[in-house]
């Protein structure tokens, strides 16, 4: 007789810096992005093996003043990959804007810009975690997307 899986979560932060991360009852995982998408599926295809994952969260941005079209075209070219990898998986997910999953979870108080201050709570809420550079950035909002995906059902 086949046993249960236990449940997971999924975040995912789309970026050329980002991640994707999984967080179960027990477990917390991640990975930063490969750069290349047979690897990244190859990453969730081993989470499918050994958790059901509920939900998952993708990033949800829009083109900032600044980013130069090279830069935004890979950007949509990774927020697609991350797409297809959750379809072919049959894996449910929602889109997420910054201050979606942030709310109620990241405050000003956490520090002085936006990365800084998801890497603060991500630091606090999962201490085990390998956020201690800056560049971890991708890690914690991957961390803090997948447990507003737990707190979603």
């Amino acid at each position: 007789m086949e046993t249960e899986k236990p449940k997971a979560w999924i975040g995912i932060d789309p970026g050329k810096d980002g991640a994707a991360a999984l967080l179960s009852e027990d477990a917390i995982d991640y990975f930063d992005w490969p750069g290349d998408s047979v690897q990244a599926a190859k990453e969730i295809g081993r989470w499918l093996e050994d958790y059901h994952i509920s939900l998952a969260v993708i990033e949800k941005v829009s083109a900032r003043p600044g980013n130069g079209s090279v830069s935004m075209f890979k950007f949509g070219t990774n927020y697609g990959v991350w797409h297809g990898i959750l379809s072919a998986f049959s894996i449910p997910f929602t889109l997420l804007s910054p201050s979606q999953w942030q709310k109620g979870l990241v405050t000003p108080t956490d520090g002085n810009e936006p990365k800084q201050r998801s890497l603060t709570v991500a630091r606090r809420l999962f201490p085990k975690a390998e956020l201690h550079l800056k560049k971890h950035h991708g890690r914690s909002d991957a961390l803090l997307m997948a447990y507003t995906a737990r707190r979603k059902g």
